[in-house]
């Protein structure tokens, strides 16, 4: 009489485990892709409340934030938050997101940044500096993590504290590729006021500028069709105008020179923003001569014989989640510089093909990052047909922005 044996044997042990294998090969991407998706509608989610935030500012301030402003001044006294804090006078410039802090539950961070009796920079070890090096630093209270500027699925971040890859929609660049100015000074205004016209973008200079701020009634083309918000990999943190440190934030209480102009006011465009460049991907298309802008803020120097200025070709980098061909050009590996920040000043984000953006309607769309610059371009115009686009004949419809 045979013996019956209990338990497995050897193969079938192995068939178990191969099959157990097998499962876990198939449920894990699965769970992966479960978490991302969840984490792009936690994304798209803050990206929405952005928006509406810029709503309410427009509908009680009758206009939209500036992608920097002056939000008061700290003179020398003790700060009330801790009396071991005694910093320098200092100006409080900070970016369209410190702005908008009263619609995202952050009013008392906000309230530091505008009551003058609180300095947004701090030499107390008590309270510790924000930079973790001796000498003056960002207050803690004035540049808090906040969940509502950070994308879930960003893996980059500049700096332990304001983290931030939300940017704003800050119009176009006004030089070429080669550092060629696109626009002159025209009519009473520089080149620079004149790339931030309502007709090209969303937020402007509101300090130490004569650009007028944008509103929701300026966007011609349609709020639904006008974006506002984007993610950006490389964005500094939310509170940072520019590569603005202390020492310039105590500069500028006394005078606006050169370098705090160009490191601060001028850069914040492209360090919490997102801007569009002349360029279209039918660059060398000599049919098209006739058709190219030929608006009087150009300079007529680069002007064709049409009396147009013809666009350049579409860079690499100043796409949608754009990068070099290198491996330090990776879109994670690449670090945001005064050098390259209008550069990297496009939508970019850890999401798979595109970015979440929101628009002046409160929607939020994923748009991919294949999207047509012409179209692009439409989105960041509130006023396509008026602005300085290469192809101001170029309409975005229902059936192309969607």
């Amino acid at each position: 009489m045979k013996r019956q044996h209990s338990g497995f044997t050897l193969v079938e042990l192995l068939v178990v485990i191969t099959i157990i294998g097998i499962l876990m090969g198939l449920l894990i991407p699965a769970v992966n892709a479960a978490r991302e998706t969840a984490r792009k509608s936690q994304c798209a989610t803050n990206m929405k409340n952005l928006a509406l935030a810029g709503v309410q500012h427009d509908v009680q301030k009758n206009a939209l934030p500036g992608y920097i402003q002056s939000f008061g001044t700290f003179d020398s006294g003790m700060d009330p938050s801790d009396p071991a804090n005694t910093p320098a006078n200092h100006l409080k410039l900070g970016t369209w997101a410190v702005a908008l802090l009263p619609w995202l539950d952050g009013q008392p961070t906000y309230e530091h940044w505008t009551q003058d009796r609180y300095p947004v920079i701090t030499t107390s070890t008590a309270l510790g500096r924000l930079d973790g090096t001796s000498g003056q630093g960002m207050h803690p209270l004035a540049a808090p993590n906040l969940s509502i500027f950070q994308c879930p699925s960003n893996p980059v971040s500049r700096g332990n504290f304001g983290k931030n890859s939300m940017v704003y929609n800050n119009g176009m660049h006004p030089r070429m590729q080669d550092g060629t100015w696109l626009l002159r000074n025209y009519n009473g205004s520089s080149r620079l006021i004149n790339s931030m016209d309502k007709n090209s973008g969303v937020g402007t200079q509101q300090f130490n500028s004569t650009a007028d701020p944008v509103t929701l009634d300026d966007m011609k083309d349609g709020k639904g069709f006008t974006l506002m918000f984007s993610e950006n990999v490389q964005a500094l943190p939310w509170h940072r105008a520019g590569f603005a440190n202390t020492a310039r934030l105590q500069q500028a209480y006394t005078s606006i020179n050169g370098n705090v102009n160009n490191n601060v006011i001028y850069q914040s465009r492209y360090t919490n923003g997102m801007v569009w460049h002349y360029e279209d991907e039918k660059y060398s298309d000599t049919s098209l001569a006739a058709y190219w802008n030929g608006a009087p803020e150009f300079d007529p120097s680069l002007a064709n014989p049409q009396g147009k200025i013809n666009p350049e070709a579409v860079s690499d980098f100043h796409k949608i989640n754009g990068r070099g061909a290198t491996v330090s050009e990776d879109i994670f590996n690449l670090d945001l510089t005064s050098a390259n920040s209008s550069s990297l000043a496009r939508p970019s984000s850890a999401h798979v093909d595109g970015v979440n953006c929101a628009f002046g309607d409160g929607a939020t769309r994923f748009i991919v990052q294949s999207i047509d610059s012409r179209v692009l371009q439409a989105m960041m115009t509130p006023r396509g047909k008026a602005s300085l686009v290469p192809y101001p004949e170029f309409v975005l419809t229902d059936e192309i922005g969607n």
